[in-house]
């Protein structure tokens, strides 16, 4: 696999920070694949059990490698940003941090788990 170094666009600055949602702060697997992803990154995913609040389900996941995702680049930048999983996409940490602050409901762990991404927000 050839690695790219991508500049990552749009509403969050990811450009400030250091990919803190792309290592383990308190998931269990990186990001939750949808639809045909679970086919075009099956080599890359395992299969967990999930409590989805009216049982358990199996769900395919982008594990962690060693704390991180497995398509994060040594420099902290995506190798698959224009091919990412849906869920990476859906994630704009300063769109959360607008609707909600540092509490937002799920956006707020993540904030106190990585405080410098709470003061890069702060400053913007």
């Amino acid at each position: 696999m050839r690695n790219h170094r991508l500049a990552i666009l749009g509403e969050s600055p990811c450009h400030l920070c250091y990919a803190a949602c792309c290592k383990q702060n308190g998931h269990d697997y990186a990001v939750l694949l949808e639809g045909d992803e679970r086919r075009r990154f099956g080599p890359f995913g395992m299969d967990v059990r999930i409590d989805d609040g009216q049982g358990t389900v199996v769900e395919r996941v982008l594990p962690y490698r060693d704390g991180r995702c497995v398509f994060l680049g040594d420099d902290d930048r995506c190798t698959i940003y224009d091919d990412r999983p849906m869920n990476c996409r859906r994630f704009q940490c300063i769109s959360y941090f607008r609707q909600g602050g540092a509490d937002s409901p799920g956006h707020g762990e993540f904030l106190v788990r990585n405080p410098r991404v709470l003061e890069i927000l702060e400053r913007l």
